[in-house]
């Protein structure tokens, strides 16, 4: 299976693909950034597409969830990985020789606590943390390293200084699963990601709200968009989860006589929300 990821090799986006796919032969096609992977899924160049929706520490990546809109996206399945993040240079150098870092602004971000410590450290933002391990290795920036994944390490024969270098050892991506030419699992979906756009009426989200709470389903995200070419009009993306999928559709029935626009990204077996 071809698998679509934005980001090159060894990055986190590579490691949840192969946790998802595990145990089956993938080939992971990178992509610069999240459109070109959109638009890729779109046109069913892939069997799958990987991309991060929202982070523990960082929140919800709301481009991407224009990207779903625009491109209409399919949602097959979901994954939560454990971020962990690993500070790499050239081979025989230590922490304190290092004179400039690189790294996704996100990871620079997540590891303050451990780079104020080294306040000779200069911190570069680059596209991607694997591809910055790639970049420090290609430019033989001798005094330099960077912030990626034990796996962009190995990948490319650098030297792993230090460890779990994120202040928050709870650090967590739920990344969305696409599906493109492939039709995704056949199980019975647990979980829904839905786009409602509600009514300009007062109390019109409380009666959305209230339909999901009579037909005994819970929400598990609720993230307001803005509509381009509205001004100050909001749509809200939904993921519920439920017992009984009936209950769903009925709930689904109902809200469409409430709302100006119930959309559904996807329904998918939901993936296992960590508890430490």
């Amino acid at each position: 299976m071809e698998i679509g990821i934005q980001g090159v090799e060894g990055s986190f986006h590579n490691e949840a693909a192969s946790a998802y796919f595990e145990g089956k032969e993938i080939k992971i096609q990178p992509f610069h950034d999240f459109r070109s992977l959109a638009q890729a899924i779109n046109a069913k160049q892939l069997d799958y597409g990987v991309m991060a929706i929202e982070n523990t520490i960082a929140g919800s990546i709301l481009p991407n969830y224009a990207l779903i809109n625009e491109y209409d996206l399919k949602i097959t399945g979901e994954i939560y990985t454990r971020i962990e993040m690993t500070l790499i240079a050239h081979k025989g150098k230590t922490a304190a020789d290092l004179d400039q870092v690189f790294s996704h602004p996100m990871a620079l971000l997540q590891c303050a606590d451990f780079l104020a410590d080294y306040p000779q450290i200069k911190l570069t933002e680059y596209d991607d943390t694997a591809d910055s391990v790639r970049m420090i290795r290609d430019k033989q920036l001798l005094n330099a390293g960077a912030i990626a994944s034990k796996r962009a390490a190995e990948l490319f024969n650098m030297e792993i200084l230090n460890t779990n270098i994120e202040t928050n050892k709870k650090n967590y991506t739920r990344f969305l699963i696409m599906k493109s030419r492939m039709n995704g699992q056949d199980h019975k979906p647990q979980k829904a990601s839905l786009r409602v756009i509600t009514k300009h009426d007062p109390g019109s989200l409380a009666d959305v709200l209230q339909i999901f709470k009579l037909h005994g389903i819970n929400l598990t995200k609720i993230q307001s968009m803005p509509i381009l070419g509205k001004p100050y009009q909001y749509a809200f993306n939904i993921d519920v989860v439920w017992e009984d999928y009936d209950n769903y559709k009925d709930a689904l029935h109902a809200l469409n006589s409430k709302v100006e626009l119930v959309k559904v990204h996807g329904e998918y077996i939901k993936g296992n929300i960590p508890t430490v």
